[in-house]
């Protein structure tokens, strides 16, 4: 397995926040980049629960420590958001849009190099 490629993980542990496979494969890059502290030590924690499977990621919104860190990420990104110009929100709309299709490709190369459309 490759950095790109996390190992499978049962996906209970965030499947019912999602059914869209795609945005499962986003959620669970996102926990990534938390499980390796990019978010601070609290969600880093919630990450490594929730991709062990020793919590789902709605049980773990439910913990009073981490739906505080959860709501703190939350109001940091807003507080962001509400500061930038205009043309940065739509760059950044973009570039999320263009994330989703490429692993939306991604993933119809992978089912099509296993042989299944």
């Amino acid at each position: 397995m490759t950095p790109e490629t996390p190992p499978p993980l049962d996906r209970a542990a965030y499947m019912d926040l999602t059914d869209d496979p795609v945005q499962q494969r986003l959620l669970r890059k996102a926990l990534e980049v938390f499980r390796q502290g990019g978010g601070g030590p609290v969600l880093k924690e919630l990450a490594q629960e929730v991709l062990a499977g020793r919590v789902g990621l709605r049980e773990a919104t439910r913990i009073p420590a981490y739906a505080e860190a959860v709501l703190d990420q939350g109001h940091e990104f807003r507080t962001r958001w509400d500061s930038m110009p205009d043309s940065e929100r739509e760059a950044l709309a973009r570039d999320g849009e263009r994330q989703v299709a490429e692993e939306r490709a991604r993933m119809d190369a992978e089912r099509v190099g296993r042989g299944r459309l």
